[in-house]
C-alpha cells in the first residue's frame, strides 16, 4: 500500500514522540565518517543531492524523508517512484530511477568502508499480494566513486527488516572514472518502497605504494561485501 498524503494530527504527533525516544543515528557513532546527514536526521535530504524520477515532487507520495521506518534514530529516506512500463507499459521495465547521491571528501590512494542499510518494503511475486500483479518491477543499485558496488532487480521484500551493506573500496590516483568522490544510489519500485538510513563511507587505510601497484592492481577497486540481516526488535 502507498503512503498516505494525509495524517490524523493526534497520530502524527504521537508518533513524533515515539521516534524521538530513540536516540541519534547508528552512523552518526562511526568514527571518520565523511557522509554529511548519514542518518537523514535533519528531517530532510540535507546535504544530499535528489534527481530523475521525482514523481509526486520531494516528500510526496514517492520519495521522501519520514519517521516511518527509521533503521536508528529518527528518520530514514524512502524510494517508492514507479518505472515507466508500470505507469505507461512502455517496455522500460526499471527505470527512469529516483537517484540519490552525495559527493564526499575521500582522498585517492585510501580503502574505504562503504555502509549503508536497506529495506526493500514491498511485495513478493507469487505471492498473491495484490500489489504484485503483472508487470511489477523494483530495482536498486549503488556506487561510489565511479565504482559498481551493488546492482539488484526483483528483489524480494525484507519484510521491514533492514538488510546491513558493506564493502571495501579501493581508490586510485588519477584513474578514470575513480576518484568522483561520487556516492550514488538508484531506486524504482512499482509496487512499494526502498528504505535506505546509516550510510557511512570511512577511511580505512591506504592502497599500496607505486612501486607495488603491479602486485596488487587486480585488487585495487575490487569490492568486497558482507550482508546480514538485522534482528527484528
Amino acid at each position: 500500500m502507498r503512503k498516505a498524503l494525509s495524517f490524523v494530527f493526534a497520530m502524527t504527533l504521537s508518533l513524533w514522540a515515539l521516534s524521538t525516544a530513540k536516540g541519534a543515528s547508528l552512523c552518526d557513532s562511526v568514527s571518520g565518517n565523511i557522509v554529511s546527514n548519514c542518518g537523514f536526521e535533519s528531517g530532510s535530504f540535507s546535504g544530499w543531492s535528489v534527481t530523475g524520477n521525482l514523481l509526486g515532487g520531494v516528500n510526496g507520495n514517492y520519495v521522501g524523508v519520514d519517521s516511518s521506518n527509521p533503521n536508528s534514530g529518527n528518520y530514514e529516506a524512502y524510494f517508492g517512484a514507479p518505472s515507466s512500463n508500470f505507469e505507461t507499459g512502455s517496455g522500460n521495465l526499471y527505470g527512469p530511477s529516483t537517484v540519490l547521491s552525495q559527493t564526499v571528501a575521500a582522498l585517492p590512494g585510501e580503502y574505504y568502508q562503504v555502509q549503508f542499510f536497506v529495506d526493500q518494503a514491498a511485495c513478493t511475486p507469487g505471492t498473491g499480494d495484490n500489489d504484485c500483479g503483472p508487470g511489477y518491477h523494483n530495482s536498486f543499485s549503488a556506487f561510489f566513486d565511479g565504482a559498481k558496488l551493488l546492482s539488484e532487480k526483483d528483489a524480494a521484500s525484507t519484510n521491514g527488516s533492514y538488510q546491513e551493506y558493506s564493502f571495501i573500496v579501493g581508490t586510485t590516483a588519477g584513474v578514470v572514472p575513480y576518484n568522483s568522490n561520487l556516492l550514488e544510489f538508484d531506486y524504482t519500485n512499482d509496487a512499494g518502497y526502498w528504505y535506505i538510513d546509516d550510510v557511512s563511507v570511512q577511511a580505512v587505510g591506504p592502497t599500496p605504494e607505486p612501486a607495488t601497484f603491479l602486485l596488487v592492481a587486480p585488487f585495487l577497486g575490487s569490492l568486497y561485501w558482507a550482508r546480514r540481516r538485522k534482528k527484528s526488535a
